[in-house]
């Protein structure tokens, strides 16, 4: 297992969800950014408590200088990664620095004081414009809107090449694929029907992926490209869908653009539970980066190592929380979408997404 500092990653058993609600939002929202809230609601989250608002425009805050008519996000970050403040500095520095490169993204606003963050008790609070649209899950999914989304994503991973900040330099978290060992501490909540997959997905990723981490190109990653942060437009002309931004920097991180690729594909094809779904994907993202043989060729175990974590890591948070049904979102067609990867070999789904690109690429129109 890498060697990391075992206090950055989340203990089984700990509960770390902030407890504010809706009116201690307001309470916060009118103390901290000088605003006054008309309407709220909560989004869904994992860990965290996120609100949607709409606000009064007589904003008193003088750092806050255009009024949003769509709305604001407060975000209440959960007690275990509230202590990272340098890991939240570099978040910080990386949303003025994306806004600077024109990418849609959530702007990070003030404080009263100027500040960009500030605690409410142990919990960090931010807060951001809302961006209004709508997001990947939400629409009729398509080869041309997975094949923007690799193209998209492919830009975004090209800019993030310029940026580095020191929070992300020990910044680990069990969402992040280098963490996929941790997994043994959570696998008991999975059914001893496919336990035995999941130890062994577990184990290969050790000995085909980790141990050779340092082969692999390096950078600031955006690390949870998925349906539900990526952000989509109409072209009123076609009537299709484009990727036009995305809406979440919690999980960035520095690490491998193996990885970066990776969940992005997981996640697309858990949109539709096809394989095939993925060849889309991979051709928009080799528009921007050719992806070496090397990590082609580890890509389904990454991909099978991901979907481990989200379903064990799910299943396990839900025993915590069982009003949150968030928490089940990709159980049904997760393991359904694992089995099928796990029972092909590596070079089977290479050769699959290969022919679905290569057949999308040829056509007159994308």
């Amino acid at each position: 297992m890498e060697s990391i500092d075992e206090s950055s990653i989340l203990k089984p058993g700990t509960k770390i969800k902030p407890l504010t609600d809706e009116n201690e939002a307001k309470i916060i929202l009118l103390k901290v950014y000088g605003i006054k809230v008309l309407e709220i609601c909560e989004l869904n989250s994992y860990d965290d408590k996120n609100f949607l608002i709409f606000a009064d425009k007589n904003i008193k805050n003088p750092y806050i200088k255009n009024f949003c008519a769509d709305g604001y996000v407060l975000k209440i970050l959960n007690s275990f990664d509230s202590k990272k403040i340098a890991f939240i500095e570099g978040q910080t520095s990386l949303s003025l620095y994306l806004n600077s490169q024109k990418f849609v993204s959530p702007l990070q606003l003030q404080d009263v004081e100027g500040k960009y963050y500030s605690f409410d008790n142990e919990n960090i609070v931010r807060l951001y414009e809302f961006i209004p649209g709508k997001i990947l899950c939400d629409v009729p999914p398509c080869a041309n809107l997975f094949y923007h989304a690799g193209v998209y994503l492919g830009k975004l991973d090209s800019s993030l090449k310029n940026f580095n900040h020191d929070g992300y330099k020990n910044h680990k978290t069990l969402w992040m694929l280098s963490s996929v060992p941790h997994l043994q501490e959570f696998v008991h909540v999975v059914d001893e029907s496919k336990r035995g997959m999941v130890e062994d997905i577990i184990h290969k990723f050790q000995q085909r992926v980790l141990d050779h981490l340092d082969e692999f190109p390096q950078q600031i990653i955006h690390g949870d490209f998925n349906e539900q942060n990526i952000l989509v437009n109409k072209n009123p002309a076609t009537g299709d869908y484009r990727v036009i931004g995305f809406i979440d920097f919690g999980d960035t991180q520095y690490s491998c653009l193996l990885f970066e690729i990776a969940v992005a594909l997981t996640y697309m094809m858990l949109t539709t539970g096809e394989i095939e779904t993925g060849g889309f994907f991979l051709a928009g993202y080799k528009m921007t980066r050719i992806i070496p043989e090397k990590e082609m060729n580890l890509l389904k175990l990454c991909v099978c190592a991901r979907l481990c974590q989200s379903l064990v890591l799910g299943l396990y948070t839900y025993s915590l929380d069982k009003g949150n049904q968030y928490l089940l979102t990709t159980q049904a067609s997760g393991w359904r979408l694992l089995e099928a990867l796990y029972n092909r070999t590596d070079s089977e789904v290479c050769s699959i997404w290969n022919a679905v690109a290569d057949e999308y690429l040829t056509q007159s129109y994308k």
